[in-house]
């Protein structure tokens, strides 16, 4: 806020709580009295602090609390035919009523995605359906996710155990076998050095 002050001196900011550094900031240069919260600017999502939850609740949160907004700033407009023709805005009282419909449907399906009610109470069994369907896509993508690791991992095991024990996966079939000839062991050492080489590439 203090870098922006040099090109606007309307600055607002949405948060996840009150007590924020942004919002300390802001309040100490828009503070217009002692119980003065409109002058300071800032809109708080009330989702609190969630260090490890990067867009999740806290988004769903914001574009919740921005169109609570952009409803208060549509119905002032609206209000007065003075504010239309300023603002030069073409919305009229059926987006408006569109757009509320929208809101509260959007609650709505928060409330069936995570199982719980505004209230804090769970939802019916019948209705958790959309939570227990995103569960099941989170944990494919996590299986896809994975899928690198997983080919690091048993790669990295491949390689730790046949050169501990000295026998590759061909040349230790072949001297499993009883091969004995040392010019085709070159040729299977080779293909084994083609198995090292595009290991991690095959277990993908």
């Amino acid at each position: 806020s203090n870098l922006m002050q040099s090109f606007s001196s309307s600055i607002f900011a949405v948060t996840s709580e009150w007590d924020t550094q942004v919002g300390k900031q802001l309040r100490s240069m828009y503070h217009g009295g002692k119980n003065d919260l409109l002058t300071s600017r800032i809109f708080s999502t009330e989702v609190g602090v969630r260090p490890a939850e990067p867009c999740s609740v806290s988004v769903a949160a914001t574009h919740q609390l921005l169109t609570n907004i952009f409803e208060h700033i549509c119905l002032t407009i609206i209000s007065k035919p003075a504010y239309r023709a300023v603002s030069g805005a073409i919305v009229n009282e059926r987006d408006l009523q569109t757009l509320e419909r929208c809101n509260q449907d959007n609650i709505k399906a928060l409330e069936r995605i995570v199982a719980v009610d505004r209230n804090g109470v769970g939802i019916h069994e019948r209705l958790k359906s959309t939570e227990e369907d995103l569960r099941s896509a989170g944990d494919l993508w996590a299986e896809h996710i994975l899928e690198n690791v997983k080919a690091y991992i048993m790669t990295f095991f491949y390689i730790i155990v046949t050169v501990t024990i000295g026998y590759p996966l061909i040349s230790g079939i072949a001297y499993g076998a009883g091969l004995n000839n040392e010019s085709v062991f070159y040729f299977l050492r080779f293909l084994d050095a083609l198995v090292y080489f595009w290991l991690p590439q095959t277990n993908v």
